[in-house]
């Protein structure tokens, strides 16, 4: 009799997938337990005892069928990671919090934003939505459009550049649907790690023909970034990338080649600019030009120098700082509601950081790692160039702090992105090729 097929090894093993939730682990989990009873099995043959007493010691000896499933369950079990929706949870309440706190005593001037707590709520919805729709997915059914999204991203720049340019506050890159608005230049890098993810997993660093065509593939969007004069999403793009080819393998003298010739490149279009040489001088020393870019400085100075620990509350008034929204969204946090407020908001980023890498780390498969450690450098990027501007460590630029910051399409990608993250965490313990019985 083939123990394959027979009952009781049949229904010990039904009984354990009875208990284990994810079906699309059953088929690997009964093949594993089949060879593991054929081998006790063999092992009491081998010495003389029955088949059927065999079977039934084999059963005995592997053990409750409710202590492995439950085992198995946890090892197996398809769920995000809580703790990082969590966080991101928290983030787009104390975002909805504050600037409704904006939007109520009127520390804005501009007409325009009369209603961004409500686009607020709308978008953070929207991403909610689409996030709960995604974690149905399986991430890896993504890696096979990645050429796909890389050249549709590459289309929608050049489009950007020389076809339909348009601006909003000066800055370019703007595409306006109807109500609808979005920086294509803003919310390239999150699609380009995406695909980069699924282009660069398996790599083969170790032939130059190789090596050359993948540092070609990671770095033509700067070139667009360069063009189209967006400084912020070089730096976001580029150390994602940097991150991306390192984690696919890339070795690091490569790597300092590279960026070294663009490194080049980028620096000679910084001091190309004479405004962009004088923000950094004013940067440290703002004396410089007190009426121009060092008022700036100057007031994000004597706004956290008089916030106190709980801060000045609904003390202010427009002219003070602008873009209290967007760009300096913390100094607004820590001069209304405190240096607690600042501390405890910086702490969570921490852990919203660390929770992502321990999420990269503990995943084995190759193609999910690149994209958490992609995501991961991008939010790092973000939240440390929007905390070092608001602390005057960093020149000025236009940068928003992920979640917090009023953005709608900019909130939506970051939520997107969470929701890839824990769609990585969900069905990393899964086999791609699985079927759901």
């Amino acid at each position: 009799m083939s123990t394959v097929n027979h009952p009781k090894v049949e229904k010990y093993i039904e009984e354990v997938c009875g208990l284990v939730k994810n079906k699309r682990v059953h088929k690997n989990i009964k093949e594993e337990l089949i060879d593991h009873i054929e081998e006790i099995i063999q092992e009491y043959r081998d010495v003389g005892i029955t088949e059927e007493e065999a079977i039934d010691k084999a059963i005995m000896q592997m053990g409750s069928y409710e202590v492995i499933g439950r085992d198995l369950n946890m090892v197996h079990k398809a769920s995000p990671d809580w703790m990082l929706l969590g966080i991101t949870a928290i983030f787009i309440l104390v975002s909805i919090f504050t600037l409704g706190f904006i939007q109520k005593n009127n520390a804005l001037t501009h007409s325009s934003y009369a209603n961004f707590l409500g686009k607020t709520i709308i978008y953070a919805s929207g991403g909610i939505i689409l996030t709960a729709v995604l974690l149905k997915i399986d991430y890896r059914k993504l890696k096979k459009y990645s050429k796909y999204v890389y050249s549709g991203v590459i289309i929608l720049l050049i489009s950007q550049i020389f076809i339909n340019t348009g601006y909003i506050n000066g800055e370019m890159g703007w595409i306006v649907i109807g109500p609808i608005s979005f920086n294509a230049f803003n919310i390239a890098p999150f699609f380009l790690i995406i695909a980069l993810a699924g282009m660069l997993d398996k790599w083969n660093w170790n032939e130059i023909k190789s090596i050359l065509k993948g540092i070609f593939i990671a770095f033509v969007p700067i070139i667009f970034f360069i063009i189209g004069n967006a400084s912020v999403s070089i730096i976001i793009y580029a150390i994602s990338a940097i991150t991306l080819m390192i984690i696919s393998g890339v070795k690091l003298k490569h790597i300092i080649t590279s960026f070294g010739a663009m490194g080049v490149i980028f620096l000679s279009c910084m001091v190309s600019e004479p405004y962009r040489i004088k923000r950094f001088h004013v940067l440290f020393n703002p004396s410089l030009d007190v009426d121009g870019m060092g008022w700036i400085y100057n007031q994000l100075v004597k706004l956290r120098e008089s916030a106190g620990l709980f801060g000045q509350g609904a003390n202010f008034i427009p002219n003070m700082l602008p873009e209290i929204h967007t760009d300096f969204i913390f100094t607004y946090i820590v001069y209304s509601f405190g240096w607690i407020a600042g501390i405890i908001l910086i702490s969570l980023i921490l852990a919203f950081i660390i929770r992502m890498g321990i999420i990269g780390k503990s995943t084995k498969e190759t193609y999910g790692k690149l994209l958490v450690s992609g995501f991961c450098a991008l939010f790092i990027v973000q939240f440390l160039l929007s905390i070092s501007v608001s602390l005057t460590l960093a020149p000025t630029v236009s940068v928003s702090m992920p979640f917090i910051s009023y953005g709608g399409s900019q909130l939506l990608i970051n939520i997107l992105a969470i929701g890839l993250v824990s769609n990585v965490c969900k069905w990393r313990n899964t086999p791609y090729d699985a079927e759901v019985n």
